[in-house]
């Protein structure tokens, strides 16, 4: 595991073309006399690579004498610059990186100003080559200090593409950006601050989303996991992803109880995201706050639905409605043989030789459940039960759920 700083660099100062000398401030200590933050989050971070980003005519010639070259060589890199030569000194640069560092790794990459779409692109591909060089179960920092903005901007979108695209994700430890602006009225030190939230934030969205659209709450579960909550309120809400991964009526019932009156203890003063995304999932969970399990049956149905989870859909519907006949009859609906019992009844209705509004609604369950039993057991098209295909199923889904909850007017005796 290596600990790797990504930072750019600018051209400087207008009239100096330099970089001032500044004192910055970082978890209380003050580094005196720097050019570059880099230069500070190496030191104080134990910085193991440095992944150094600028233009041709970035301040190469300050970074190499910044950390720790001769004079000699850094008016050099500054004649190479000057005459657009620069790239066959980045080898050198480089070396003096690593050397005062200790270690091997480091890197610079050049890039170009971004000022049309060819360029934007070039730089997103540097940036691609950057983060391909960081392995899983790395640290990675990031300096948004120096440098144009759009390259700033670009490191911070960058690491979210990356980490959204790849195995694994990224593990950002740090964003810094050093206050040079408030020096003046700050004792002529420029703090450095952590912008390490807006990732949090990023992700905090990320995982609601993915429990509200997809019913996927195992981002989130992390996320609470790794929060300063109370751990009864962590396990009951890691039960909850867990029952409902797995669409375990009975179990979402169980946490859903529990996390119902300890869902309003999300407001940790420690821990700003909690508070903020308590009211998404809170509304979430009310969705399945359901006392009979035909109603959370229907309400994961339709939720399914709504997801573009059709198969999940169907399979909980065909379940609804066998739920539907046991309750309606005082029979437990999580026995095997109420449901069996309830599943015969509805087709002995469905088989009805005179006109009944029950035997209507059981065949609408028939249909329903042989579209099931073709996604339970992947049957190929020979064996296939019903003869819906996959666009009728989906366009003909709404309908049929609307008919199990219209099944509820009408009793089917058992």
């Amino acid at each position: 595991m290596s600990k790797i700083l990504i930072s750019s660099i600018g051209a400087g100062d207008k009239r100096s073309g330099d970089y001032r000398l500044s004192n910055y401030s970082l978890d209380g200590k003050v580094y005196k006399d720097k050019k570059f933050i880099a230069d500070v989050l190496c030191e104080h971070i134990k910085i193991d690579k440095l992944f150094l980003v600028g233009t041709k005519k970035s301040i190469w010639d300050a970074v190499y004498k910044e950390f720790g070259g001769n004079d000699e060589d850094e008016f050099k890199i500054l004649e190479a610059k000057e005459n657009n030569e620069i790239l066959k000194y980045i080898p050198v640069i480089t070396e003096q990186i690593n050397k005062k560092l200790g270690a091997s790794g480091s890197k610079c990459f050049i890039i170009e100003y971004g000022v049309d779409e060819e360029q934007l692109w070039s730089n997103f591909n540097q940036f691609l080559q950057i983060f391909n060089e960081v392995s899983k179960g790395d640290e990675v920092y990031l300096d948004i200090t120096h440098s144009f903005r759009s390259l700033s901007l670009m490191s911070f979108v960058m690491s979210e593409f990356y980490a959204n695209t790849r195995d694994y994700n990224i593990n950002i430890k740090g964003v810094y950006y050093g206050m040079i602006d408030i020096m003046a009225e700050n004792n002529g030190i420029a703090p450095i601050v952590n912008l390490k939230m807006f990732f949090e934030l990023l992700e905090w969205s990320k995982a609601i989303k993915n429990l509200k659209k997809f019913g996927n709450g195992y981002d989130l579960m992390l996320l609470v996991k790794n929060s300063d909550q109370p751990e009864k309120i962590k396990n009951s809400y890691t039960d909850f992803s867990y029952a409902l991964g797995m669409s375990d009526v009975s179990a979402i019932q169980k946490s859903i109880r529990s996390l119902s009156g300890e869902i309003f203890d999300f407001s940790c003063p420690n821990n700003t995201m909690l508070s903020i995304v308590s009211k998404d999932l809170k509304e979430f969970i009310d969705i399945f706050k359901q006392e009979k399990v035909s109603d959370l049956q229907l309400e994961l149905s339709q939720w399914y639905a709504d997801n573009k989870n059709y198969a999940m859909s169907y399979l909980t519907l065909a379940e609804a409605a066998l739920s539907i006949v046991c309750e309606q009859n005082n029979q437990d609906p999580s026995s095997r043989d109420s449901r069996e019992s309830a599943k015969n009844a509805l087709q002995k209705y469905a088989k009805l030789k005179y006109s009944d509004e029950r035997k209507k609604f059981a065949e609408k369950y028939l249909k329903v459940n042989s579209i099931r039993v073709n996604i339970a057991h992947k049957l190929d098209q020979e064996n296939q039960r019903s003869r819906s295909n996959s666009r009728d199923s989906v366009q003909n889904l709404s309908e049929y759920i609307k008919n199990i909850k219209e099944m509820k007017k009408y009793r089917f005796e058992m």
